[in-house]
């Protein structure tokens, strides 16, 4: 029976003019009204502010932040709460090496939002079959400058830097600050003239150093805190870690080059679409709170937080009284191709090095080049070569023409395949025997040219010592083909050379030809049975660009 049913007898017998029976089925009426209200009022009262209801089903979104941004991440998470409580977005701190190695473990999750802390995140993604789109292209910024002890002063360009033997670099492809002290070099490019090659010949001795530094385990990061007073270093730091830093340690100095600065840029990344996934799912939820994130990121209060954080804001804008970096001028921003090629090189010219240099000893070699000889240009080239190498660095000479050594070989050994930091007699180090016998070369020139037998020699003993830990080579400067009628034909070494290769204890053969009279025929075929190249200098800076390009090629 319904609630008009039960009330309409009741009313029908109040005929007559009788209203009290009426006025008591009104007021029942409105007292019902009110007790449904104030319930209903109740619940809406109970509801806000208070944990979701239990119907409320909890979705979640996880998301990897650099750690420098954590703090200004979990504001923007609280805001988004207040709006969406049923979400729960399970944030992470990680650093972009954090998160790439994610990419080679099969089991591993990877973070559906991430804001990544250097700009090599979209190459060393996208290599992992992985697409990652921006949401928001910048949260955050704060330039890159060098800092060094209270003496240190600005270098006219971030190439100068590259070439100052005092850049310290940790690991481009792990610390965003490293990566665009490595990319600067090619955005100033229009000022200061250089070309990539001479990019790449400037970066050798500093990858080749970070390499030292790496096998020791100590690349990965900058520290800050190790500068001292006295420290003559370069280490590219962020205008943020500086002006951390320095609250501990008042002998930072922060220096921008005459060029200008890079920008380290904070983005927020959806990790597994690409731009048309994106616009496919707008009501997709990590790319929903993604938005929502960034809407946070853009409004007064993050823009407050930005600021107390010592970042800068999308646009840029120098912090509060002139401190950090001030007004630098900000270089732009290089092309994805560029940073993925000069990552890549980076992780070539970084490996150790293993060098038997063989050096042609034949009469030849003392004629003149220039206002040097052919012997000279060759010392000096392994000189620069030297100063480029760490102590970490394998080197070893060997000198060859006709009957230079025992048993009428075509070699001798003048200083053994070891690491330069080798302890040698009489408190030396096998670097100094190096430099020492590189130096009595040009007196000990003499006789025909014998570089068949030599090669061969050669790229046996360099097989023999073959270690895993470098890249293992031999080089071979020479002005000639072989003259030695006793020796191996070409046809014979190029046959050897091709069944001794082996793939799995690579050792690449690199010849330098000294002077235009180099015979580029045979030697480019000599090279060639190993995998190597051939090459012709006439000047003896010209060989730190030959060892760049040998070592990209290997």
């Amino acid at each position: 029976m319904s609630l008009d049913d039960s009330i309409a007898p009741e009313t029908a017998t109040t005929s007559g003019g009788s209203g009290g029976r009426s006025g008591k089925t009104l007021a029942l009426i409105g007292l019902v009204l009110v007790l449904v209200l104030g319930i209903i009022a109740f619940l809406a009262m109970r509801g806000e502010g208070s944990e979701p209801e239990a119907d409320c089903i909890s979705e979640v979104v996880t998301l990897t932040t650099a750690p420098v941004m954590e703090d200004l991440v979990a504001e923007a998470v609280k805001d988004v709460n207040a709006d969406e409580p049923c979400i729960d977005i399970q944030v992470t701190a990680g650093s972009v090496s954090d998160v790439v190695a994610l990419l080679s473990d099969p089991n591993a999750e990877l973070p559906e939002l991430w804001i990544p802390d250097s700009p090599t995140w979209k190459g060393q993604l996208t290599s992992a079959g992985w697409t990652g789109t921006p949401i928001t292209k910048v949260l955050a910024q704060t330039p890159v400058g060098l800092v060094g002890g209270p003496a240190v002063t600005a270098p006219a360009s971030w190439a100068a830097a590259l070439d100052s033997g005092s850049l310290a670099m940790a690991d481009p492809s792990a610390e965003g600050a490293s990566a665009l002290a490595l990319l600067a070099p090619y955005a100033e490019m229009k000022k200061t003239g250089e070309t990539p090659l001479s990019i790449e010949e400037k970066t050798v001795p500093v990858a080749q150093t970070y390499g030292e530094r790496a096998v020791a385990g100590s690349a990965n990061q900058t520290d800050l805190a190790t500068i001292t007073a006295s420290s003559t270093q370069l280490v590219p730091a962020t205008e943020q870690a500086y002006l951390a830093a320095r609250r501990s340690n008042d002998q930072l100095n922060l220096v921008a080059p005459q060029t200008g600065v890079p920008m380290l840029q904070y983005p927020l990344i959806d990790v597994n679409r690409g731009t048309s996934d994106l616009l496919a799912s707008g009501g997709d939820l990590s790319a929903r709170v993604g938005r929502a994130l960034g809407r946070w990121f853009a409004s007064s209060a993050g823009v407050e937080a930005i600021a107390a954080a010592e970042l800068r804001g999308p646009e840029g804008t120098p912090l509060p009284n002139d401190i950090g970096l001030g007004d630098a001028t900000v270089l732009s921003t290089v092309a994805q191709k560029t940073t993925d090629d000069t990552l890549r090189q980076w992780r070539v010219l970084s490996v150790p090095s293993s060098i038997l240099a063989v050096v042609d000893l034949s009469g030849s070699m003392k004629m003149a080049l220039g206002d040097t000889t052919r012997i000279g240009l060759a010392v000096t080239a392994s000189q620069v070569a030297l100063d480029a190498f760490p102590a970490q660095a394998r080197i070893g000479i060997w000198g060859f023409s006709k009957n230079r050594g025992e048993n009428g070989s075509s070699w001798a050994e003048y200083a053994a395949l070891d690491r330069l930091d080798a302890p040698a007699a009489n408190g030396e180090t096998h670097g100094d025997v190096v430099r020492r016998e590189a130096d009595l070369l040009p007196g000990r020139v003499k006789g025909g040219t014998g570089v068949m037998d030599t090669t061969l020699a050669a790229y046996k003993h360099a097989q023999k010592m073959w270690d895993p830990a470098w890249f293992n080579s031999v080089v071979i400067m020479t002005d000639g083909a072989s003259d030695d009628s006793s020796s191996l034909s070409l046809e014979s070494l190029v046959t050897q050379l091709k069944s001794l290769r082996d793939p799995a204890k690579p050792v690449k053969v690199i010849i330098i030809g000294i002077s235009q009279d180099a015979d580029t025929g045979e030697l480019e075929q000599i090279a060639a049975a190993t995998g190597g190249q051939n090459y012709l200098v006439n000047n003896p800076n010209e060989i730190l660009g030959v060892l760049a390009q040998a070592l990209l090629n290997r």
